[in-house]
């Protein structure tokens, strides 16, 4: 059995109204917890990795690591239980997919890191995750926008359909939010030294969230609480990633440290390296008032 998937199957048919709609939707995040920077060109290469690595781990990890947990329930146990414990043995594969996708964006931010050698910036741990989570939840978007237009959607379907016509539009906005602030908040604990916590609680939190989805194809959960019950996981996710970003401060760049070999000045005096690090604090603490956003404190 091949459990290995075609990687475009998870891009589908290129539609350019699908390329405008996951621009659209990843824009506002990407740009409140990246800031300045959207200007280093690091940030572009790790969002452009987000983008041609979620189709590859899609298909060459998640995929099969899902389809042999399928085989191996089928092999070993009769229909009937898996028909009656579906709800339970779904949960390693919703883990799977938490697992999978957090770890890939979260290896993205990283990489981004040490690209901007920048490992200990929370701000620039934030930006890189935020830009990794655009890339992979810009391009999840994309392929889902592609199949809403490859199945016929228009005007006319809202007309016929109604409101619900819009849920997968309205899914995707929020999701797209969810995958930049969960890898944003996973590459902050690593810039501060926290990998591990901060890591697993974007999994279980990523699983959750799908799990909820299981929930509602079980008929457990009607749509629209669905839909609701993901948007606040969505929107809590930002505002702690918002809060995060808030209460940090960057590191001096490293060509502000002291000098090793500058002379200790008198009682008073700062010396050169002190002037120095001063000066450069100054202009960095001044470049980031400018783009920092007011306080914002988490609703729930």
């Amino acid at each position: 059995m091949n459990f290995f998937a075609n990687p475009l199957e998870f891009v589908g048919r290129p539609d350019w109204r699908s390329a405008v709609l996951a621009a659209i939707f990843v824009a506002p995040w990407l740009i409140l917890l990246a800031g300045k920077w959207l200007r280093r060109w690091q940030t572009w290469v790790v969002l452009v990795a987000g983008i041609v690595l979620f189709p590859l781990t899609i298909a060459w990890i998640q995929v099969p690591i899902q389809q042999a947990l399928s085989a191996l329930y089928l092999n070993t146990l009769p229909i009937e239980t898996i028909g009656r414990f579906a709800l339970l043995l779904s949960i390693p594969l919703v883990l799977v997919s938490g697992l999978v996708q957090e770890a890939v964006k979260f290896g993205i931010g990283v990489a981004g890191l040490h690209l901007a050698d920048e490992r200990r910036d929370s701000r620039a741990g934030l930006a890189m995750g935020a830009a990794a989570g655009a890339g992979y939840g810009g391009i999840e978007a994309f392929w889902v926008f592609n199949m809403i237009f490859g199945a016929g959607f228009s005007l006319a379907t809202v007309q016929l359909a109604g409101p619900l016509a819009l849920a997968g539009f309205v899914e995707r906005f929020f999701t797209v939010m969810f995958h930049i602030s969960l890898a944003a908040i996973s590459t902050y604990g690593y810039a501060t030294g926290r990998p591990w916590p901060f890591l697993l609680l974007a999994i279980v939190v990523h699983s959750l969230a799908n799990y909820i989805a299981v929930l509602a194809q079980a008929g457990l959960v009607g749509i629209v609480a669905t839909e609701v019950i993901l948007a606040l996981i969505a929107l809590t996710t930002l505002a702690w990633a918002l809060w995060l970003r808030a209460r940090s401060r960057p590191e001096l760049p490293a060509e502000t440290e002291f000098d090793e070999g500058a002379e200790p000045s008198a009682e008073g005096e700062p010396n050169e390296g002190e002037a120095g690090v001063s000066a450069a604090s100054a202009d960095r603490d001044e470049a980031d008032d400018s783009v920092e956003p007011p306080a914002i404190t988490p609703e729930h």
